[in-house]
């Protein structure tokens, strides 16, 4: 899961106790959840990332070229907004998405609405993903980015993934001048060339905040390109300058960031976890770009002795992590069947969360 989302959405509910008795006044009926679940991949509950962690999965699928169970698609497809957003998570797709409320973190969101468009797109759902994709046009910020809630303070996370979205799609006029305004919102984020080593070149959640791991590998995602990911050449970034474009610059950190690490990239919340969601985001972040081997090397690596920690295992493991180490060993040139020191199917790993 996004790490942001739920970092806000535990502050939401923290604040929010008319959206708790809302939420509880509101709950659907024993059939209604049951349908509910169909053909979603995970058992943990889905409340704040049923369609994100959905969308990772067929993404990762996708990357695999394994082919994508019908209901998963389907369940998908029902809990698109009549406006073509999504929001985290509808447990009775009967009921209207909710209109977006930043001050609660509620209603439709960009994070849920871009893996959404990404998805569809790639499960050949043309007329839902391009729903998708305008809503997202819609409600880009007058900074060129997005926040989280559809319609709030723009940050860096939200702005890579809707980016990201954007380019999976025929570039038009319109999409082009929507993705250099979102381009320059991220450049004028970026930590400068005077900061120190450590932080040059990151992204921080929003501007003039320090620099954030995951906002910096999310950010790199939607410069470099889009998901599902496909294995590209990389190419050393050392040597860069400061006067080298955004995605130079921040693939050099990215860089920096995974090697000296070690390929563990530490949580924001804390530093002594290792935040395995942005170091598998960096490693095919970075094989988009098409850039730093070693780094890529380093993290897959990582990534590979620890798959277990990162993943889980049986019908409680976490098809979004599955479905994004899938997009990071594609990205590196690793086989997803047999991933990792322990020779990890992921596809099995992430079809076995399937609930049917």
């Amino acid at each position: 899961m996004n790490i942001h989302i739920g970092i806000r959405r535990v502050l939401a509910l923290a604040g929010a106790s008319a959206v708790l008795v809302s939420a509880v006044a509101t709950a659907p009926s024993a059939s209604a959840a049951a349908t509910a679940t169909t053909g979603l991949f995970g058992s943990a509950d889905a409340t704040y990332d049923g369609v994100y962690r959905q969308s990772m999965a067929l993404l990762g699928l996708t990357a695999a070229n394994a082919p994508l169970p019908a209901t998963a698609v389907t369940w998908l497809t029902a809990q698109q907004c009549a406006s073509g957003a999504f929001q985290s998570y509808r447990p009775d797709t009967s009921v209207a998405c909710s209109a977006p409320d930043p001050a609660a973190f509620a209603g439709p969101d960009s994070n849920s609405t871009a893996l959404g468009a990404m998805a569809l797109q790639a499960a050949g759902r043309s007329s839902e993903a391009n729903r998708a994709a305008r809503a997202l046009r819609s409600t880009q910020n007058a900074d060129g980015g997005w926040g989280y809630t559809l319609g709030g303070a723009s940050d860096v996370n939200s702005t890579g993934l809707s980016l990201a979205a954007l380019k999976a799609f025929p570039a038009t006029k319109d999409t082009r001048t929507r993705t250099q305004r979102a381009m320059r919102f991220l450049a004028r984020a970026q930590l400068p060339c005077a900061t120190g080593p450590a932080t040059r070149f990151a992204l921080p959640y929003q501007a003039g905040q320090p620099a954030n791991a995951l906002a910096s590998v999310q950010g790199l995602l939607g410069i470099a390109g889009s998901l599902p990911i496909k294995e590209v050449a990389a190419t050393s970034v050392r040597g860069t300058t400061c006067a080298d474009p955004l995605v130079r610059t921040l693939s050099w950190h990215v860089d920096q960031l995974i090697r000296s690490t070690g390929g563990r990239i530490p949580s924001a919340l804390d530093g002594s976890q290792t935040d395995w969601n942005a170091t598998a985001t960096g490693v095919a972040a970075l094989a988009s770009a098409g850039a730093a081997p070693r780094a890529i090397a380093v993290g897959i690596a990582a990534l590979g002795r620890n798959t277990a920690a990162y993943v889980g295992a049986g019908p409680t493991a976490s098809p979004a992590a599955a479905g994004t180490l899938i997009q990071a060993a594609v990205g590196a040139g690793r086989n997803p069947r047999a991933f990792g020191n322990a020779g990890t199917n992921l596809v099995s790993v992430l079809l076995g969360t399937l609930q049917r």
